[in-house]
């Protein structure tokens, strides 16, 4: 969940959406989000930097998001006949390497150049002069992750607002079984215990871990992962290969593997 911690100029960034035969509609975009598959320059393949690709979201409030690598970029988007308009916006303010800065803003100065728009299914292209990007729906190009089979590796902590990197070395796992039960490994104890699913709600029970005695960023982090699993009321999330768990002001961001 990007922190967006500054404003864009209120300026206004057109693009413009052509949906080949059958027109495009903002039910076709809205929900979706697209991934960069290539990109060329007068027929001559771009690279992008090492890796990274081009995202763009359509969601469902009207807002647009874009990331290509570094810094997120979003706005309110509509329609307008065959022409996508992007407004405003906001962007994150990462510190990121200067040759994705650049392609940061290599993509925004794209979108601003009022590029024609593709989309047929799940091929979306988009062209502005001699330059054309093409996108895949991302859960065709970046497929959900089933919730039983793989390691789940915690990235990140979620508190309120903030997000908190994990202390290098500390590595805290969650594996499902298809019988109800998963593996803890919190960062320092291991152990498990069983879980149920109900629609978007799991929860988590019967706990139990080894009693090794934790230094301070281990058990910072064994403390992080209790306070999730040990909450009442707690929604999980798949998006590709990133499974969120959040109860309330706390959560988890794992990925899968």
């Amino acid at each position: 969940m990007p922190n967006f911690q500054r404003l864009l100029p209120a300026i206004i960034l057109p693009v413009i959406l052509l949906a080949g035969c059958s027109g495009a509609a903002p039910a076709q975009l809205e929900g979706r989000t697209f991934i960069s598959t290539g990109v060329t320059d007068k027929g001559v393949a771009r690279l992008l930097v090492p890796g990274t690709e081009i995202r763009l979201t359509f969601n469902r409030d009207g807002q647009l998001g874009m990331n290509a690598g570094c810094n997120h970029l979003g706005g309110t988007y509509r329609m307008d006949g065959s022409t996508l308009r992007f407004e405003g916006g906001a962007m994150t303010e990462m510190g990121c390497d200067e040759p994705r800065h650049k392609q940061d803003d290599w993509v925004s100065a794209f979108l601003g150049s009022r590029p024609t728009v593709a989309l047929a299914g799940n091929d979306l292209v988009l062209t502005a002069g001699d330059v054309v990007i093409r996108l895949l729906d991302r859960e065709i190009a970046d497929p959900d992750l089933p919730l039983v089979g793989p390691t789940w590796t915690v990235n990140s902590i979620v508190t309120g607002d903030a997000v908190s990197s994990i202390p290098d070395g500390v590595v805290a796992t969650l594996t499902f079984s298809a019988d109800g039960r998963v593996a803890v490994a919190t960062g320092c104890n291991q152990g498990g215990g069983s879980y149920a699913v109900e629609g978007n709600r799991i929860r988590f029970a019967e706990i139990a871990l080894t009693k090794m005695a934790c230094d301070a960023a281990r058990g910072q982090m064994e403390a992080a992962v209790l306070a999730v699993l040990g909450a009442e009321a707690l929604t999980y999330a798949i998006e590709a290969g990133s499974l969120t768990l959040q109860a309330g002001a706390q959560g988890l961001v794992l990925g899968g593997a």
